[in-house]
């Protein structure tokens, strides 16, 4: 049975939603940090600029970033909020030749 979208549930769900990305974002952070820094450490003993070594660590901590930007709605995908549970149905095909 579909529910009515009010702003009680909209509400549960970006909750549930928020606190998981900010966790996420730390966890990334965290991950980011030390993945550039070793990078930015290997780099640095080769000899490598400041600069050669931002232009390679920067994308990889935005790539990490973004990876784990889905963790958060995987994690509350068939959630059940009690009244409601977040699922993902099939759609009917459509019937456009």
């Amino acid at each position: 049975m579909e529910l009515d979208v009010t702003w009680r549930r909209a509400i549960r769900v970006w909750w549930a939603y928020l606190w998981r990305s900010l966790i996420a974002v730390i966890v990334g952070s965290v991950l980011a940090g030390i993945v550039g820094g070793v990078i930015g450490f290997i780099m640095g003993m080769m000899g490598a600029d400041g600069d050669s070594i931002s232009m390679l660590v920067m994308p990889i901590g935005m790539l990490i970033g973004i990876l784990i930007s889905i963790v958060p709605i995987k994690l509350i995908l068939g959630k059940d909020f009690g009244e409601f549970r977040l699922v993902l149905i099939q759609s009917a095909p459509d019937n456009k030749v």
